[in-house]
């Protein structure tokens, strides 16, 4: 069981290595000679580092698109009235509506691009490689 200055020290052993590699770019023989590890011990503390650095920023961006919802919803809230009641504010207040939507179904991933299956068949490819020749005899005329 570790404890938790074991903890800290290769946590500092960890950051150390990811300064050492990306920072300065060095091979991980270099990095295990100038902190006195072995390269294998040298290229773990390097993963463990980035799997604690890409947990960590998963965790700010969830934080940060939470914000970001919380702060659209707050804007639609606030202007709905508004536009409910009518009156000369009511299209500028429609367009920002407008605006905090858009920029909420951003945040929520509503934009993303679709994954498709494309499957290219023999006969698809020969018709390619047959245009394909086709311009090359252009090309020599």
């Amino acid at each position: 069981m570790a404890t938790k200055r074991n903890e800290e020290i290769a946590r500092m052993r960890e950051d150390e290595v990811m300064l050492l590699r990306t920072r300065d770019r060095l091979e991980f023989r270099e990095i295990a000679d100038r902190i006195g590890a072995d390269v294998k011990n040298t290229y773990m503390a390097w993963k463990r580092g980035r799997a604690r650095l890409h947990q960590e920023a998963i965790e700010s961006f969830g934080a940060y698109v939470g914000e970001q919802l919380a702060t659209c919803k707050q804007v639609i809230d606030g202007l709905m009235p508004m536009v409910r009641a009518g009156g000369p504010n009511a299209p500028k207040a429609a367009e920002a509506i407008v605006r905090a939507m858009d920029h909420e179904a951003k945040l929520i991933g509503l934009y993303a691009p679709v994954k498709t299956n494309v499957t290219i068949t023999d006969e698809m490819t020969a018709r390619v490689k047959a245009l394909a020749d086709e311009l090359a005899a252009l090309d020599d005329a």
